[in-house]
């Protein structure tokens, strides 16, 4: 009889002998950061095209719309298309003065790309954060209390003054220093020579009164005074600015800033094209495609299902194609019975479920697509396939939910 030590001897002279050794370390090769290599040209792996010219073209329709150079919005990963690819595009731009962030890797991302020109940090920095920005070129925004002592500590600590923009709350209540104790605490930041104010902005709600009348008009109307005031004290409060995309399209009296601060509209929100009586203002374009080369075409007879609880089922022969893109990836869950996709100058229906890395489309009775076929389910370059398309033929809504939901690790590609 084996007894329990008997067992565990021979069970682990059985795991021993199956178990599979590691390759020598000598032949295995050397693995760098997967997410900053190039994939192949005909890689199966699904990734985001970023569309340099859509990029260039909305940003001069805002510069020429509005008057005013752009400190552009690139947070959040640039709304989710790529802030390592469009950064360097905006740079490079004379219509830009700057970019700006909310993420202290973003301002790091963007400097090891290459970005040479001042970033603006809006979000709040602890001491060691607020050096190390600061060290690498990146400008703080300054609201609260204490921020005098803290840049004069990062003062003596780089050896120079610091260039910073100073946020002004002029009624939305989340950040910024309140207009109405901001004029003794700017006067206080602007007499310190360690402090060397670049910038001076707010933010607006959008908001309206029960009377109809637009809140953004009092938002303004309190900085424009806080400014005055400031000037008048002899207080020098740098490059104004505080207009994202909405404020540039629907409050125009924001263009008498220095600066306007898009976002949305330099990544091609659809809803900035118009103002609010539908007509078309600017040429506002589309920055980005979702794409992946089909992994598998098949014929499948009547009656066959697809995919999780074949919510699809073939009423005739017919042939489907398999792209390796899901709902992880930033593709909505109902775009399966909604949307399509492109594949060569033809759009496809896109059926059965949308799991988390596939979806199906019906390509119908002839097999007109291959195996490695490059399939665009989020593009410009068909109606029913636009952000603002796919995103109204589901429950998205708004185009703004389909690229910010894109997954960060899929590579992207500037085109």
């Amino acid at each position: 009889m084996l007894n329990r030590r008997g067992f565990i001897s021979s069970t682990g002279a059985l795991l021993g002998a199956t178990t599979i050794s590691p390759a020598p370390v000598a032949a295995q090769a050397t693995v760098t950061d997967p997410w900053a290599r190039t994939p192949a040209p005909d890689s199966f792996d699904p990734w985001v095209e970023v569309i340099a010219d859509a990029i260039r073209n909305n940003v001069r329709q805002l510069n020429r719309f509005s008057g005013c150079r752009l400190m552009a919005v690139i947070k959040n990963n640039a709304n989710g298309i790529g802030l390592r690819e469009i950064g360097p595009i905006l740079d490079a731009m004379d219509e830009v003065s700057g970019l700006a962030v909310v993420r202290v890797d973003e301002a790091l991302a963007l400097r090891s790309v290459g970005v040479t020109k001042p970033i603006l940090m809006m979000a709040h920095l602890s001491p060691t954060e607020m050096e190390e920005v600061v060290r690498h070129g990146v400008r703080p925004a300054l609201y609260q209390d204490d921020a005098r002592a803290e840049i004069e500590r990062v003062a003596a600590a780089t050896s120079s003054p610091v260039p910073v923009h100073v946020m002004v709350d002029t009624g939305m209540n989340r950040i910024g220093m309140p207009h109405t104790r901001a004029l003794p605490w700017l006067a206080d930041l602007a007499a310190s020579p360690a402090v060397r104010i670049e910038g001076t902005f707010t933010m607006f709600s959008g908001a309206r009164r029960d009377d109809g009348s637009q809140f953004d008009l009092e938002h303004l109307r309190r900085f424009q005074r806080t400014v005055e005031e400031a000037r008048a004290q002899g207080i020098e409060l740098g490059l104004l600015h505080g207009a994202p995309s909405g404020q540039i399209v629907r409050v125009p009296e924001t263009h008498e800033l220095d600066l306007i601060r898009p976002g949305g509209a330099i990544y091609g929100l659809d809803g900035y094209r118009r103002d609010a009586s539908g007509a078309d203002i600017m040429d506002i374009r589309p920055t980005f495609r979702l794409r992946a080369r089909l992994t598998r075409v098949e014929r499948i007879p009547t009656g066959e299902g697809v995919s999780f609880g074949h919510q699809f089922i073939a009423e005739r022969p017919t042939w489907v194609a398999t792209i390796p893109i899901g709902h992880t990836d930033g593709y909505p869950r109902d775009a399966a019975g909604n949307c399509a996709a492109l594949v060569g100058d033809r759009v496809y229906p896109v059926v059965a479920v949308i799991s988390s890395n596939h979806t199906i489309i019906e390509v119908g009775s002839d097999q007109i697509v291959q195996v490695g076929d490059i399939a665009t389910l989020v593009g410009p370059d068909h109606p029913d396939v636009t952000p603002i398309s796919v995103a109204t033929k589901t429950s998205l809504g708004r185009d703004y939910w389909i690229m910010t939901k894109l997954n960060a690790l899929l590579h992207r590609r500037v085109v």
